[in-house]
């Protein structure tokens, strides 16, 4: 599969001091979990630069499980959170998606969106380690930002978080993961009921509905993530059972999500002036809201 970005694997010698230009690495010995965050100076959506450090963070943990370094700092859990206030990620590069319709310049908007997908697949399958992963949402978690949440193990979400796939105002719908992960987790109606509405649910209303599977208090996810991952041995190898049974029940191949992502980029290029323009105003509120 052809990608739009380049990577490198980081040393697992080096481990936890690994970095990245939009993410940041922690390792917490105490739950004995790896934690991805979004840097507070990334981009509030997912850049090429920020699915290249993704794909290079999922590398180096393979890496890190390959080497004797695994022995000193054993990991159980992988958890994707942000540093950015109120932001956990807003989505695709609307920007780019703008222009590269305009332009009508189809096979660059094709290849952000398989480089998204290589993310995302990556994520559903856990690195194809012996893990846990868990997303940890605060903020506003919206199109690609839930897709990438869904693809982890278990969704952790505080109460007041911000939840959604708002594609719908552009014509157009969630393509780079989430009719596959939501249909697994609610079925298909409830899925697309979701999808086709729009609406932004808060993180309680996502907990009712099923989508997330833990639920935080107010500005407290991660405390609650740290509380949930330290209740034992007992519980890690229970919730990395259930998580294998989830993958073998219901496996998301590549190609599912590559099919998917295809009709959407044929949709997307096929959306009016006016969504184009209402793309651009997004993203310019965006800028100046989250510079």
């Amino acid at each position: 599969m052809a990608t739009a970005f380049q990577f490198e694997a980081r040393s697992p010698e080096d481990f936890p001091a690994w970095r990245f230009p939009t993410l940041d690495v922690e390792y917490d010995a105490a739950t004995a979990s790896l934690w991805m965050h979004y840097k507070e100076s990334a981009p509030p959506f997912y850049s090429m630069q920020t699915l290249a450090d993704m794909a290079a963070v999922r590398e180096s943990v393979r890496a890190l499980f390959a080497s004797p370094e695994i022995e000193a700092r054993p990991v159980r859990y992988f958890v994707m959170a942000s540093r950015k206030p109120g932001v956990f990620k807003l989505g695709g590069d609307l920007a780019l998606f703008a222009d590269t319709i305009r332009g009508r310049e189809r096979d660059t908007l094709r290849l952000y969106a398989h480089a998204c997908i290589d993310v995302v697949h990556g994520l559903a399958q856990a690195f194809g380690l012996p893990i846990v992963t868990v997303s940890a949402i605060a903020g506003q978690a919206l199109g690609g930002g839930l897709e990438a949440a869904l693809a982890q193990d278990f969704v952790l979400a505080d109460e007041a978080a911000r939840i959604g796939t708002p594609e719908v105002g552009f014509n157009t719908f969630p393509g780079m993961g989430a009719v596959s992960l939501l249909t697994r987790r609610l079925g298909a109606a409830r899925a697309e009921e979701i999808m086709a509405s729009g609406q932004v649910y808060s993180g309680r209303e996502m907990y009712d509905l099923g989508v997330v599977d833990i639920l935080a208090p107010e500005g407290q996810a991660r405390e609650a993530a740290l509380a949930w991952m330290g209740e034992g041995e007992a519980a890690f190898r229970r919730r990395r059972e259930i998580a294998g049974l989830r993958r073998r029940l219901f496996p998301v191949s590549r190609e599912e999500l590559l099919k998917i992502t295809d009709l959407w980029v044929e949709c997307s290029c096929d959306v009016t002036p006016s969504d184009i323009r209402q793309m651009e105003r997004i993203a310019a509120a965006q800028r100046k809201k989250f510079a």
